[in-house]
């Protein structure tokens, strides 16, 4: 009777799955209806000042990470768009990360799906460039839990290749964070170990990612899980084009994480980066001159004697303000500035007036090519002019020792540089310099003789 009772059972079986294999199955996404939520952009998203999302409320992107090869965990980046260009000017090209409570994602939602992300009771981060999401707990978030992730991430039927944006480590914005990057052209500073899983790799492996040429020099970490199926591939020994996340990690730092190992692409042999070298700019003019009260046309003047233009990118003018009770130092970034061959550029205090110009502008007819409050040096005030590999190129003054009754006093005045020296130095010798104090006060209608500034 057992024989029999089995046999039963077993032809039930074989039954139950032939009419199951007969039956067409036919999974079919039926895309959500959005006629009655309001449609976030991301950017809108980013700049939302409550934390915590109100009702009836979407964002709609594209999943751009995988986790099948494990280097993400319990993470899903949403890019608003498939293409690499911005949607529009209100509307850029960003991404954002969820913290979902599952793993094996991939095998919901796909590379290239698009979704529909709920945002009712969601709340989101912002800190440190990067967009995240995920469930409010006091004043920080955790994890989707694992059953409330499809109420929260919704498929559609539309899957889009993704294209990865061909961008370069310096030209990388805060909307890139949380999108899909490519790097064309770089290596890795440490060839032949692994990408993670060496004994000193606590979680993660992170490798120097580097672009050089003869005058530009930038590198990124690329960031590899030890739990990766990839953590063993050794860093090619070549040139490569390099694609993944851009994120911003634990340590606030940004980093590139692969979604496969395919990511890597070896497209030639590895150029060694030769060294930087940056031209000897000058410091030629450095000025307080005496104007009205609560006016101020200070000024500092920087010479190119070189037959190239140079962009200032990465630059520093300092500024050492000593006193008897303090050593100061204020830092002006010289970005987007450029000093074409044999041609000065003048950096002028910000005090403005009532015609909606410098007062420096107002005394000198000049515009200057840049303008900050840093640039107050009052006559016994040091400067240095210092390269993006933080050389100093040249200086005016004795950086923290208080310049008042020394030889380089530039009070009410100016200091002009001779025409003879060409080459900047670190240490300062006044012997190079006619230096001027308690010049005559400026006036509105008198021809300045005493000051040069734009003319070396």
């Amino acid at each position: 009777m057992r024989f029999v009772y089995y046999i039963g059972v077993l032809l039930c079986c074989i039954s139950c799955t032939d009419a199951f294999e007969q039956e067409a199955v036919t999974i079919e996404i039926v895309n959500p209806d959005l006629s009655n939520k309001t449609v976030l952009t991301f950017k809108e998203l980013y700049g939302l000042h409550n934390r915590t999302i109100g009702k009836d409320t979407v964002v709609v992107g594209y999943v751009v990470s995988s986790d099948v090869e494990k280097n993400f965990f319990k993470e899903l980046y949403v890019q608003n768009t498939f293409e690499v260009q911005d949607i529009s000017e209100d509307n850029p090209r960003m991404g954002l990360k969820l913290r979902l409570g599952a793993t094996a994602l991939s095998a919901r939602f796909a590379m290239g799906r698009k979704v529909i992300i709920n945002l009712e009771g969601l709340r989101k981060t912002t800190s440190n460039e990067s967009l995240v999401l995920g469930t409010p707990t006091n004043f920080f978030i955790k994890d989707v839990i694992e059953f409330e992730i499809e109420n929260h991430v919704l498929k559609t039927n539309d899957i889009q290749q993704i294209a990865a944006k061909k961008t370069t480590i310096s030209a990388l914005s805060k909307n890139d964070v949380n999108t899909l990057v490519a790097f064309k052209d770089v290596h890795f500073t440490e060839v032949g170990i692994p990408l993670a899983g060496l004994p000193t790799d606590r979680f993660d492996g992170k490798r120097v990612l580097e672009f050089c040429t003869s005058e530009t020099r930038d590198s990124i970490l690329l960031e590899t899980s030890n739990f990766s199926n990839f953590s063993s591939l050794l860093a090619p020994n070549k040139q490569v084009a390099i694609s993944g996340i851009l994120q911003v990690n634990f340590d606030k730092q940004r980093v590139l994480s692969l979604n496969s190992a395919k990511d890597i692409i070896n497209i030639g042999d590895y150029k060694d980066c030769v060294p930087l070298v940056f031209p000897d700019l000058l410091i030629t003019e450095v000025a307080d001159p005496d104007v009205g009260t609560g006016e101020k046309a200070r000024y500092v003047e920087i010479y190119n004697p070189t037959n190239q233009s140079v962009s200032l990118d990465g630059w520093l003018l300092k500024r050492f303000n000593k006193t008897a009770t303090r050593e100061n130092e204020d830092v002006i970034r010289l970005e987007n500035l450029v000093i074409l061959p044999k041609k000065t550029i003048v950096i002028a205090n910000n005090a403005m007036y009532q015609d909606k110009k410098t007062w420096f502008e107002f005394y000198f007819g000049l515009s200057p090519a840049f303008i900050s409050s840093k640039i107050d040096g009052n006559g016994d005030d040091a400067y240095q002019l210092v390269d993006p590999l933080n050389q100093i190129k040249d200086v005016y003054g004795i950086p923290n020792v208080d310049g008042s009754d020394s030889v380089w006093e530039y009070e009410d005045g100016v200091a002009v540089r001779k025409k003879t020296v060409i080459k900047g130095a670190a240490i300062f010798n006044a012997d190079e310099w006619e230096i001027k104090k308690e010049v005559p006060q400026l006036k509105a209608t008198m021809e300045f003789v005493d000051y040069s500034p734009g003319i070396h």
